[in-house]
């Protein structure tokens, strides 16, 4: 067995490699990374396989930018023109289209093959490069955590190895300056310096993930407790008060602490597999050294072999959900990992949260990221045809599609369920007055599924709709209710429109028309009927079982009121029995834009204004988890009179978007809804 531990000038390799086995080249080498199996890269690929976008800077010994299984990859400065002797993109650096070499102050990052160099020292950077985003089902070569993203190569340390703070400093401003979303240090050093902290909260203030390894050992399979001997750049976390580095230690096929790797509480934040591994290397077929010859080789033990496994994971996780910052992705790397500390009694607490596992951290970053691709439905309240939108929160309209014959003007009601049960909420559709009775579903393309009329054919006072699970089977049934001149009965139908149950919601002899919603209030998992009468018949609010039986009611606004209120239901505070939902109100045509919140025995908990309390034309309201923080928000639609504006509030009323969704000169009112879009 040789070693290589090197601790020249301030930093050291973090690298241990052992003799490597007879090795034959092939193409195809996947075999030989046992490690993807154990985090469970497999199974996370058949989701997610690749980031594209993700710049990945590797601050390392140089990595071979030619190399077959990474020449796809390496980062390309496309504001630089290559060759021509001018700092085209005027950030400091001639020619430096693929990263840049501090060492020698020139644009080759790659590994320079000089007299001064060693084994480890000389691939060591193309080794991490390759462990973290190896091109990967290429048909040759080895496999990247990732498969594609971009590598920013930022030589620092020389071909032996060793360097010096001043170029680290540099090539992280470098990252920070040229983009990067992730740096990794598979390197260590023992000297505090608070030139190279300053450097790291620029780069943890610039919302870049930065990545370390824990370090190898002080003795011969004995790893450093670094709580006692601190150990950098993992340990620079800000005198500890914030997580600006991310520590990796090393463990073994078994999940036990690799023998040589660093420990400690403090700046070991989680453990990937670090021993054995068989990866890209750098080489050169005409140079007289048999260990270059080739452009794989092994097999590579240290930290620095898990670092660069934790930032290949976080690039996935990015690549899965481009909407999360720093914080949320550290968040689901550290909390999807799994626990190897009964494996290692001695190292309880030291390891910090486990071992990385890839499969879970992008499955809990796709689950995420289906809240943040909620979408608001938008359709129009009355005179315009009736095109559905289905919107982002900034306004953007993904889809759209026409629910109704080009030539009705009378407006759309809006509601989601999944219908079908097959995970995909349906979008659903009931014409406004003067349209009949006509149901209809949609997925989120405008593709036509189902399509029922709620009463008779022949009536023309319109459909409210509403949608959700009220029988406790797992499949979501369709509401419905008139919208106006017709006994106020309500009727649920099952996937296929046929009728399973009809009540009424008030005296038969109401005609002004029923607003409904449903969602679980009272939290025993299924959900209930909410219902608000119409115009004329006060603001009274009434929740119902899937049979009809009365629940609970109350008057969300005064009892002389007769403008009619409208329902939405959902978890709205956070309470802390966020199993029951509070239900939402609204008034129709001729009062102030005033919603209120309450709670599932009717008791008010807020209270605001939509729009400017001179609006009187009534707010459409809806509910849904547009920013992934497992509580609802409030979406509001301006009715007649007023512009298409469409507006978001927390439940306490703090306006989170506020947008258009047509001409601000079309004042026919807008109907919203929500969408939880599911792939």
């Amino acid at each position: 067995m040789k070693r290589l531990i090197i601790f020249i000038f301030i930093i050291s390799l973090a690298i241990y490699p052992i003799v490597a086995l007879a090795l034959i080249p092939n193409d195809r080498y996947y075999y030989r990374q046992w490690y993807l199996e154990k985090i469970k890269a497999p199974a996370a690929w058949e989701r997610t396989s690749q980031a594209p976008e993700i710049i990945l800077a590797i601050i390392d010994s140089g990595v071979q930018t030619n190399h077959p299984d990474l020449e796809e990859n390496i980062w390309q400065n496309s504001d630089e023109i290559p060759d021509n002797g001018i700092d085209d993109d005027r950030n400091g650096f001639i020619d430096d289209v693929n990263g840049w070499d501090f060492v020698h102050n020139d644009a080759d990052p790659s590994p320079d093959f000089s007299t001064n160099w060693s084994e480890g020292g000389l691939s060591h950077g193309t080794i991490v490069a390759g462990i973290a985003a190896a091109q990967g089902n290429n048909g040759e070569g080895i496999t990247g955590v990732s498969w594609q993203s971009q590598i920013m190569p930022l030589k620092v340390l020389a071909d032996d190895g060793t360097g010096s703070i001043r170029e680290v400093i540099r090539a992280i401003d470098y990252a920070i300056n040229n983009g990067a979303d992730i740096i990794n240090f598979s390197f260590v050093g023992f000297g505090y310096s608070s030139a190279l902290e300053e450097a790291i909260t620029r780069a943890y203030n610039a919302d870049i993930l930065l990545v370390a390894a824990a370090g190898n050992e002080k003795e011969e399979d004995i790893g450093y407790d670094i709580d006692e001997t601190a150990i950098y750049p993992a340990c620079h976390d800000g005198n500890f008060d914030a997580n600006m580095v991310i520590g990796v230690a090393a463990v073994d096929a078994l999940d036990q602490k690799a023998s040589f790797s660093s420990y400690g509480s403090r700046c070991v934040d989680l453990v990937a597999p670090g021993v054995s591994f068989f990866s890209t290397a750098a080489y050169d077929a005409s140079f007289d050294k048999g260990q270059f010859s080739e452009p794989w080789d092994g097999y590579w033990s240290g930290t620095s072999m898990a670092t660069p496994v934790v930032s290949g994971a976080l690039a996935l996780i990015l690549g899965t959900n481009p909407n999360l910052d720093r914080a949320g992705a550290l968040e689901i790397l550290l909390t999807s990992t799994d626990n190897v500390s009964r494996l290692n009694p001695t190292y309880v607490g030291q390891l910090g949260s486990g071992r990385v596992n890839v499969d879970r951290a992008v499955d809990i970053a796709w689950l995420k990221l289906k809240s943040y691709q909620g979408r608001i439905l938008i359709a129009p309240q009355s005179n315009n045809p009736g095109e559905v939108k289905v919107s982002l929160p900034n306004g953007d309209v993904e889809e759209s599609f026409l629910a109704y014959h080009p030539n009705f003007l009378s407006g759309v009601n809006l509601a989601s369920g999944d219908i079908d049960g097959d995970g995909r909420p349906e979008i659903i559709t009931g014409a406004k007055a003067n349209g009949g009775s006509h149901v209809m579903a949609f997925d989120n393309t405008g593709h036509l599924k189902l399509q029922f009329f709620a009463f008779s054919s022949n009536l023309r006072t319109g459909v409210k709709v509403a949608s959700g699970d009220i029988d406790g089977d797992g499949v979501d049934e369709i509401i419905t209710a008139p919208d106006y001149g017709y006994s106020p009965e309500i009727r649920v139908f099952n996937s296929q429109g046929q009728l399973i149950e009809n009540f009424l919601a008030y005296n038969r002899n109401f005609f002004g028309g029923v607003n409904i919603a449903v969602g679980d209030i009272d939290g025993d998992g299924v959900d209930e009927i909410v219902t608000g009468a119409g115009p004329g018949g006060g603001p009274h609010v009434r929740i119902f079982n899937s049979e009809g039986q009365v629940l609970g009611q109350f008057f969300a606004y005064s009892t002389s009121s007769r403008h009619g209120v409208r329902v939405a239901v959902g978890n709205i505070n956070g309470r802390q029995d966020r199993n029951k939902a509070e239900i939402i109100t609204a008034l129709e045509a001729g009062a102030e834009p005033e919603v209120r919140v309450f709670d599932n025995h009717g008791q008010l908990q807020d209270k605001f204004f939509a729009y400017d309390r001179k609006f009187k034309g009534g707010v459409n309201i809806a509910v849904g988890d547009l920013d992934s923080d497992g509580i609802d928000e409030i979406i509001t639609g301006a009715g007649p009179g007023g512009a298409p504006h469409v507006r978001g509030f927390s439940g306490n009323g703090t306006l989170i978007y506020s947008f258009y969704s047509g001409s601000s000169d079309f004042e026919g009112g807008v109907s919203v809804g929500y969408l939880p879009v599911r792939r």
